[in-house]
């Protein structure tokens, strides 16, 4: 499986129990949406074990990627104790990872924070990078800044929860690689089975896409 620098992409559970050692488990937190709340935390939970007092939850949709959710959780974080020590734990989409990242980047002058994306467009492309930021005065990501996550975990088993247009929109991206790649890649996505994400072929592709996004 692909490990290069901060992304990792097999054993979850092994991997970020490793990864949390370092952290007082009062000091971490954790950022969701409604839907990564009750369809992926309680993958987590049970790995983890984190405090339910700690969970930061935000509405979900990109209309939501402003500048007054961020200040909701930096009001979390605050009122919460967080300290320059902490850890923010990202799970969701594209809009959990890219404002939860500012979040992070800017409170305290910059904790730090994991992303674990959990749709498919985050994880071939939202979720790494380093990109991170809201939309302000109608313009999409108009503020950010480029600040690597210190970890981010790749893992299928969150796609099983997604419907069929969401899994269509990480598939466009996967095939926006493919083009800029080679035929070989393309034609294996063209004949990839989209309902069975959990398939070993379905992990390779992704794995691949994250692997050129990143070269």
């Amino acid at each position: 499986m692909f490990n290069s620098n901060n992304i990792i992409t097999d054993k979850l559970s092994i991997n970020l129990q490793k990864a949390l050692k370092n952290y007082c488990i009062d000091k971490i937190f954790i950022l969701v949406d409604d839907n990564s709340l009750k369809h992926c935390f309680p993958v987590i939970n049970k790995i983890t074990s984190l405090k339910n007092d700690n969970i930061i939850k935000i509405e979900t949709g990109e209309e939501n990627k402003n500048i007054d959710t961020i200040v909701s959780i930096w009001n979390f974080l605050s009122k919460n104790n967080a300290d320059r020590y902490s850890l923010l734990i990202n799970l969701g989409g594209g809009v959990v990872c890219d404002i939860g990242g500012f979040a992070a980047s800017t409170f305290k002058r910059g904790i730090d924070f994991i992303n674990i994306p959990t749709t498919l467009l985050s994880q071939v492309d939202a979720a790494v990078g380093g990109k991170t930021g809201f939309n302000f005065n109608g313009l999409k990501n108009e503020i950010g800044v480029i600040n690597n996550a210190k970890h981010v975990f790749i893992d299928t088993i969150f796609l099983g929860s997604l419907d069929k247009e969401n899994i269509l929109s990480g598939f466009a991206e996967m095939i926006k690689h493919a083009l800029i790649y080679n035929k070989k890649y393309y034609s294996e996505l063209i004949n990839l089975d989209l309902g069975n994400t959990n398939s070993k072929e379905f992990k390779e592709a992704v794995f691949k896409s994250i692997k050129i996004k990143n070269h």
